[in-house]
C-alpha cells in the first residue's frame, strides 16, 4: 500500500462529498478520489456548447432544501437559491390557458390557474396540497434513515388519514397514479398536468400502489423546485469545502480501475497506474451501483444471492432520461402567454402534450421500448440567473423520457443523440407565439448515455452495505436514491460508522 486511510471514497459526486463529512466526523482519515477533473458528479454545472453558456445538465434543482440537515443543507452551506412563483406549467399550441403549479404560499395563483379549465378540480387540487403540507416531518424521517418497513407502514397510514375522505382507502394500495388522478380530477388540462407531476416527482403512472406515492409524495413536492444561484456547481464546491476544512483529502482526474479484496474484505482501490491505497476500515462507493458489479470488482467476489439481486436491479429500469441543451439568443415566449403571462417565467415547462392520451401513450412506447414522439420538460434558469449565459442571452436544458438504455444498440443512440435537438425544437416551436422568437447558437443531446432513476432496494441498514466485507454503498442507486439530498451517503456513512462501532 502506497498511501493508507481509514475510508476511501470512490466518487466524488455531492454523495461521496455528504459522507466524507460525517466520517471525517467520526475522527477516522478520508480520502475521496474523483475520476472527473471537477467534482459533483451529476451536480456539476459545465460550458458543453459554448464559452459563456454555463450548463447543469442533470441534477439542477433542490427538493428538499428545507428537510436537508443544517450542515449539508443549501442554507448551512452559504450556497444562495432562488424558488420561481410559477413551477411546472403546460402551454399548447393553440394558446388555450396554460395550467400551472405555483409555489405552495401561492397556492392562490394555482387555484386561479386550474380555474380556467374546472373549479372543482382547483378546489380539489388547493385542499390536497394543504393537507399534503402535514406529511414533510415523515417525509423527512424516512428520508435520513435507512428505508424501514415501519416507516412505509407509517407513511400509508398517514396519507390514508390524511385523505381518506378524497379516496377509498381499500382501494388505495393497489390503485395507480393515474387511476387516482383520473377519478380526482375531470378537466383534461389538469389530468396532463398531474400525470407529467407524477412523472417528475419519479412515480410511475401505471405501477400498483401509485396513488399511495403521488398523494403521499408527490403532491407535497409539488412547487417546492429551487434553484441554486450560480448553477448546481456552487453546492458541489461549498460541500468540497466543507470537507476540506475537517480534514477530508480530495483527488480529482483520479479513476480507480479496481477493489482490492484479501481474505474476503474491501481493503484499499487501486488505480490504473498501479497505485494502490488502502482503506483500514471501508470503501465506500458513491457512484452508480453497476460501475462497482460490472468495473470494479469480480463478480464472483460478491455472494450469489447478490449477484442475482443485482442482474434483477439491471433489469428493472424501463425508461432513462436525456438530456438537451441548448444556448439561445432570445427566451420563448408562448402563445398561451396571451391568456397567463406567467408560463414565460416557469420554472419547468411541459411542452408536447396536447391531451392526457399523449402522456399516456408516451409512457406505454417508453415501457415498450419504443421511441418516443419528441417531448418534454424545459428549464431556463438563466431567466432568473443572470450568471448562466452572456448579457441577455440564455441556456435551456430539455429532461426527455426514453427507453431504458438496454432497448436500444448504440448505434441506434448515437443516431437518436444527433437528431434530437433538432427534433424537439421543431416540437417546441409550435408552442411559440412568434416563430423566430427561440434562435438556438447551440445545442446537444446525451440520450445515449441517458439517465436511469432506479434503486437496488434492501430494507435496514443492509442497503447500504455489499456482501463483501468493508465494502459499501452511497451512489444515487442505493434508498432513498436520486436528487441532490445528500441522503444516499450520509445513510451510508452512519452505517458504516455504526458498524465499527459495533464491532468496538
Amino acid at each position: 500500500m502506497t498511501e493508507m486511510y481509514d475510508i476511501v471514497i470512490v466518487g466524488g459526486g455531492h454523495n461521496g462529498l455528504v459522507a466524507s463529512l460525517d466520517l471525517a466526523g467520526a475522527g477516522w482519515s478520508v480520502l475521496v478520489l474523483e475520476a472527473q477533473e471537477n467534482l459533483g458528479g451529476c451536480a456539476s454545472t459545465t460550458e458543453p456548447l459554448l464559452r459563456g453558456f454555463r450548463h447543469s445538465p442533470h441534477a439542477n434543482t433542490f427538493l428538499f432544501a428545507d428537510l436537508m440537515p443544517h450542515a449539508i443543507s443549501p442554507a448551512g452551506l452559504g450556497v444562495a437559491v432562488h424558488q420561481p412563483a410559477a413551477q411546472l406549467g403546460i402551454p399548447f399550441t393553440d394558446g388555450r390557458p396554460p395550467v400551472i403549479i405555483h409555489r405552495p404560499d401561492q397556492l392562490a395563483q394555482t387555484r386561479a390557474s386550474l380555474d380556467a379549465y374546472s373549479r372543482a378540480d382547483a378546489r380539489t387540487f388547493v385542499e390536497l396540497k394543504r393537507r399534503s403540507a402535514d406529511l414533510g416531518t415523515l417525509l423527512q424521517q424516512g428520508l435520513y434513515a435507512a428505508p424501514d418497513a415501519n416507516w412505509f407502514t407509517a407513511q400509508r397510514t398517514a396519507v390514508q388519514r390524511t385523505f381518506n375522505d378524497f379516496f377509498n382507502s381499500s382501494r388505495l394500495g393497489n390503485c395507480t397514479a393515474r387511476e387516482m388522478i383520473d377519478d380526482l380530477f375531470e378537466a383534461p388540462e389538469v389530468r396532463i398536468l398531474l400525470y407529467m407531476l407524477a412523472i417528475e416527482t419519479g412515480v410511475a403512472l401505471e405501477e400498483a400502489g401509485g396513488g399511495v406515492a403521488f398523494l403521499g409524495f408527490s403532491l407535497w413536492m409539488a412547487g417546492r423546485w429551487r434553484i441554486p444561484v450560480g448553477g448546481m456547481q456552487t453546492y458541489s464546491d461549498a460541500l468540497y469545502r466543507a470537507a476540506l476544512s475537517v480534514g477530508v483529502r480530495v483527488s480529482t482526474s483520479t479513476r480507480v480501475s479496481s477493489i482490492v479484496v484479501k481474505g474476503k474484505r474491501a481493503v484499499g482501490v487501486e488505480t490504473p497506474n498501479g497505485k494502490v491505497v488502502g482503506a483500514s476500515k471501508a470503501v465506500l462507493i458513491a457512484a452508480p451501483i453497476l460501475h462497482l458489479f460490472d468495473d470494479l470488482l469480480d463478480e464472483h467476489a460478491f455472494s450469489k444471492s447478490e449477484r442475482n439481486e443485482v442482474e434483477t436491479f439491471r433489469r428493472t429500469s424501463s425508461s432513462s432520461l436525456a438530456t438537451s441543451l441548448y444556448c439561445l439568443k432570445t427566451a420563448p415566449h408562448y402563445k398561451s402567454a396571451q391568456k397567463d403571462p406567467q408560463i414565460d417565467s416557469c420554472l419547468k415547462t411541459i411542452i408536447g402534450f396536447e391531451t392526457p392520451s399523449d402522456v399516456l401513450h408516451l409512457d406505454a412506447d417508453i415501457r415498450a421500448g419504443r421511441l418516443p414522439k419528441p417531448a418534454g420538460v424545459v428549464r431556463l434558469h438563466s431567466l432568473w440567473d443572470e450568471s448562466l449565459a452572456p448579457h441577455e442571452r440564455h441556456v435551456a436544458g430539455v429532461d426527455s423520457r426514453f427507453p431504458a438504455t438496454r432497448c436500444l444498440d448504440r448505434e441506434t443512440w448515437r443516431r437518436v443523440e444527433s437528431a434530437f435537438p433538432t427534433a424537439f425544437l421543431e416540437t417546441w416551436r409550435c408552442y411559440f407565439a412568434d416563430e423566430l422568437v427561440v434562435d438556438p447558437i447551440a445545442a446537444s443531446s446525451d440520450c445515449s448515455s441517458g439517465f436511469e432513476r432506479r434503486m437496488l432496494m434492501r430494507m435496514g441498514s443492509g442497503q447500504y452495505r455489499t456482501s463483501v466485507a468493508g465494502l459499501y454503498l452511497g451512489g444515487p442507486g442505493v434508498y432513498p436514491g436520486g436528487g441532490v439530498h445528500g441522503a444516499c451517503g450520509r445513510n451510508a456513512a452512519r452505517t458504516i460508522i455504526s458498524d465499527f462501532e459495533g464491532a468496538a
